[in-house]
């Protein structure tokens, strides 16, 4: 089986990123099998905030299958899914 993984990277004086958290929550709860991380980028130690170039948050992204999707900016509950499990 394939392994997923989806990282959320976030500030915590971003506003936007405030109201994306309860999207990335609520979709987290309902998706199994996936590894979810989020990542504080003022507090970043794993250099992934570096290695997947992010500029702008909320910042999200998935790999799976060796492939790495982004998005940058709110999404939506559906359009977090989609990334996620296709």
């Amino acid at each position: 089986m394939a392994t997923t993984k989806a990282i959320k990277f976030y500030a915590t004086w971003c506003g936007p990123c405030a109201v994306y958290a309860k999207t990335w929550d609520k979709v987290t709860s309902e998706i199994e099998n996936v590894e979810f991380q989020n990542i504080d980028i003022e507090k970043d130690t794993t250099g992934l905030a570096a290695k997947f170039k992010v500029m702008n948050i909320p910042h999200t992204v998935v790999i799976k299958d060796g492939k790495v999707k982004q998005e940058t900016g709110r999404l939506t509950a559906d359009e977090l899914k989609n990334l996620i499990l296709n």
